[in-house]
């Protein structure tokens, strides 16, 4: 049906980033759904490396490059002639933003201004771009959650450069051709298998692993969770919407659960569940260097009525994918199987859900 990610289906796909965590579970939905996909990359670090190398076994086309140089992002617009672009490529790690904020300012701001200037240059007819709810002013714990219009401005390196991307495509949106159709999309936290980065659930999965007592930062700590395939469905659905015109194009949206928030502490006592012994919780607490905001509460209503679009997975659920995922890693199963498996699953189960509310039922989170 146009409008959903199937109707991409032999449209070609161009998605910097793609050997990321997000980007790799992009990519294999796409695939999945027919499409034809493009990654656009430079996998520097081990695990993008070999990510990029699964992913071209299941035909995603490889392409090594830096997204902060406008050239090389607008010869690759040009050979490949993408019906859509995703922008996923990004420093995505607020400590790192502290240790290295030259490099998290130069990847987050001149990537996006590249794929901005390439739709500029009518060589992209249509852009998801992405960045993160990192963007938005701090709240406090008694304010309501975040829409798209509470104020930006989040403080840090990472935060900052995310703000200041929102400013470039906020500008962007009056110099891009008329026939063209972008979007900006501001992630809450995603979690699934596969995320090896210096984040919550990957570092409780290690010390799981390893049978260490796991220390939170903050138990009470509040954020938006939501499973990668939620997150990849919505944006394979808004980069379909974007392409047939059935969304006005320069809008920003939101992507979190229906719950706008659920706790860490909440979080990793699933994953533990999940996991079963051997997953050790410690009382203590990690100390980290640098300033988090103890609440982030994110309205993804915009988002879920414009797209028609709901989360499949709730927070119990995401946390036992992703731990059935590593559990098939740790069985020798290549990433690239265990991801095509979940894909195929959620796939399923957003068929059936589709086929249900066509009917006129209701399918709850999380249904499998």
């Amino acid at each position: 049906m146009v409008g959903d990610p199937e109707a991409l289906r032999g449209r070609t796909v161009l998605i910097t980033g793609h050997s990321g965590f997000i980007g790799s579970w992009l990519c294999s939905l796409l695939v999945a759904c027919g499409a034809d996909v493009v990654g656009y990359s430079l996998s520097e670090d081990p695990a993008s490396a070999t990510r990029a190398q699964w992913l071209t076994l299941l035909g995603v086309t490889d392409v090594r490059g830096d997204v902060r140089d406008l050239a090389s992002v607008v010869a690759a617009a040009r050979v490949f002639e993408p019906d859509v672009v995703v922008h996923l490529a990004a420093q995505p790690l607020l400590g790192r933003g502290f240790t290295e904020p030259h490099l998290t300012f130069d990847v987050n701001l001149n990537g996006s201004l590249s794929v901005l200037e390439t739709v500029r240059l009518g060589a992209v007819r249509a852009l998801v771009h992405v960045t993160s709810d990192k963007c938005y002013a701090p709240a406090g714990a008694g304010a309501p959650p975040l829409t798209e219009g509470s104020r930006l401005g989040g403080a840090g390196p990472y935060p900052a450069s995310k703000w200041m991307a929102e400013a470039l495509f906020n500008e962007f949106r009056a110099l891009v051709p008329a026939d063209s159709s972008i979007a900006s999309v501001r992630l809450g936290n995603v979690i699934g298998g596969g995320d090896e980065a210096d984040r919550l659930v990957p570092n409780a999965l290690r010390a799981f692993r390893s049978g260490t007592a796991f220390r939170l930062r903050d138990p009470a700590a509040e954020r938006p969770f939501q499973h990668v395939l939620d997150v990849v469905w919505g944006l394979a659905t808004l980069a379909s919407r974007l392409l047939f015109r059935q969304i006005d194009s320069g809008r920003a949206l939101n992507f979190a659960p229906p719950s706008m928030a659920s706790s860490a502490g909440e979080l990793v006592a699933e994953l533990a569940r999940e996991w079963g012994p051997g997953a050790l919780v410690s009382d203590g607490r990690d100390e980290v260097d640098f300033p988090e905001e103890p609440v982030l509460r994110l309205d993804g209503g915009r988002a879920a009525r414009s797209l028609r679009w709901e989360h499949r997975l709730d927070l119990t659920n995401a946390a036992s994918w992703t731990v059935a995922w590593a559990r098939m890693t740790d069985s020798e199963v290549p990433p690239s199987d265990a991801t095509a498996c979940q894909v195929v699953d959620f796939l399923a189960a957003s068929t059936r859900a589709g086929s249900r509310e066509h009917d006129g039922d209701s399918v709850g989170a999380g249904e499998r």
